[in-house]
């Protein structure tokens, strides 16, 4: 009897602990840029969706914010916040590297995803192969042009990690492979339309003759693709894009003569993403750098990526 009591005593003394233990959760903080644009919106709905998955084992937050200082303000509050990770979408990967680089010193686990920062003060990056992007849009160019042309690049923020990579990927071969493509203007198309618009808007008047336009960003080539059928250019043969948007895989789908191609990884990346930061706390083996593979969308194939676009 006397043993009964003392193990009914030990297990209510006890009971509080194991219920703290049975309820304790890894904690995870989801930093994104501003959703300003179509493949954020569409990144975040496949964030969300993960995010709702395994509540029993997780607490997850997500947030987007209002702009680069924004973003760092929230970064500092995440490091300060008793995160087991945290997962950000640097806006501009440079700005974010500082901030970056003290969570990551800081022991608390921090995956990259999509745009890079400088340097490797990170446990893991999670993104898509934007050099290789840029070199499939080069030989895609290339090839198109017989290896003969003038052509205008419309970046997306000159200077940040993920512009450098897409456009040196195509500088690198287009310098290699078809040195008779000759680059006559590049400008800032950002990542949405009415950049895309604007720039072009600027580059046509200028220039008499420009064979085709190679765009970093899907929406920013729909938006040159609406200046170039305003100005009823007819030297134009084509614009390549990146990244999937729905608008621009319409445009391949109705087999529109001016839209050439997409190279493209697809914004569904940002649910597979927080699936590997689960996996990461729960003891998964990983690489340092995990890199989606890209693909080219074109009139023919991208029946078969219209669900992932955005």
């Amino acid at each position: 009897m006397k043993r009964s009591v003392l193990f009914l005593i030990l297990v209510f003394l006890l009971l509080p602990c194991m219920t703290v233990f049975a309820a304790d959760k890894f904690r995870i903080a989801v930093s994104l840029p501003p959703a300003n644009n179509a493949w954020q919106a569409k990144m975040l709905d496949t964030v969300l969706a993960e995010i709702a998955k395994d509540k029993d084992k997780f607490d997850i937050i997500v947030k987007n914010a209002v702009d680069d200082a924004d973003q760092l303000n929230m970064l500092q509050t995440f490091k300060e916040g008793d995160y087991d990770m945290i997962c950000v979408l640097p806006g501009n990967g440079t700005l974010m590297t500082p901030i970056c680089s003290e969570i990551y010193k800081s022991g608390i686990k921090i995956m990259i995803i999509d745009r890079a920062i400088e340097g490797d003060d990170y446990t893991v990056f999670y993104g898509g192969d934007n050099a290789q992007c840029g070199r499939n849009a080069a030989k895609y160019i290339g090839d198109r042009l017989k290896g003969k042309g003038q052509i205008a690049i419309l970046r997306s923020y000159v200077g940040i990690p993920i512009d450098l990579q897409r456009y040196n990927g195509f500088m690198e071969v287009l310098k290699k492979d078809y040195p008779g493509v000759r680059v006559l203007v590049e400008a800032d198309g950002e990542f949405n339309q009415e950049a895309g618009r604007k720039a072009m808007s600027n580059i046509l008047p200028a220039y008499p003759k420009i064979d085709a336009i190679f765009s970093h960003d899907d929406e920013s080539a729909v938006g040159a693709l609406t200046e170039i059928r305003s100005a009823n250019r007819k030297d134009i043969q084509f614009i390549t894009g990146m990244g999937g948007s729905k608008a621009a895989f319409a445009l391949m789908a109705k087999k529109d003569p001016l839209y050439g191609a997409s190279m493209s990884y697809l914004p569904t990346m940002g649910g597979r993403a927080v699936a590997l930061a689960k996996k990461i706390l729960q003891g998964a083996k990983f690489e340092k750098d995990i890199i989606e593979p890209t693909i080219v969308v074109t009139s023919a194939n991208v029946a078969k990526y219209m669900d992932e676009a955005y």
